[in-house]
């Protein structure tokens, strides 16, 4: 798990700093990043669904990657530390939430829909952004299904 932990950390920056996509579209080019994707949606008055692209897409993979990887560096390194096992809780109990917020599938198949809806009309290009965001996803999953919190929770009473 660390290790999928430490890749999916080393993805994310990538997936959400470089473009997505790069539409080229009667001698236009524009591109996107998730994050530019989501403040655009919001501008143009449905900040509701920007917002909820930030947080399921950008923010809560974030975080999630992040508990994952401070939960097992606590177990790996024994820290028997009260403030650490205070931490080492506090994110078992909010992991449930961040899993539900993390909703990259969800990301993934509307840049499917699009890419199907706009390659009549427009040329697409992918670039590092959609290939890391891409990768990530799939990291992700690994990491969501090697997780035990059952486990999780034995470790923090040991």
């Amino acid at each position: 798990m660390l290790a999928l932990c430490i890749t999916a950390l080393v993805l994310y920056f990538p997936a959400n700093i470089f473009p997505v996509l790069e539409l080229h579209f009667l001698g236009s080019v524009r591109t996107t990043t998730v994050i530019q994707g989501a403040m655009s949606v919001a501008s143009q008055g449905y900040w509701v669904v920007g917002i909820a692209v930030l947080v399921a897409a950008v923010i809560a993979p974030g975080l999630l990657i992040l508990s994952v990887l401070t939960q097992i560096l606590i177990v790996k390194y024994q820290m028997k530390n009260p403030f650490f096992r205070n931490i080492y809780r506090h994110l078992l109990r909010w992991h449930s939430l961040l899993t539900e917020l993390t909703m990259l599938e969800i990301y993934m198949i509307s840049i499917f829909v699009s890419v199907f809806q706009l390659s009549d009309y427009t040329d697409l290009y992918f670039g590092i952004g959609t290939f890391s965001f891409s990768i990530l996803f799939i990291v992700v999953i690994f990491l969501q299904r090697e997780y035990d919190i059952e486990h999780m929770w034995n470790q923090l009473n040991e």
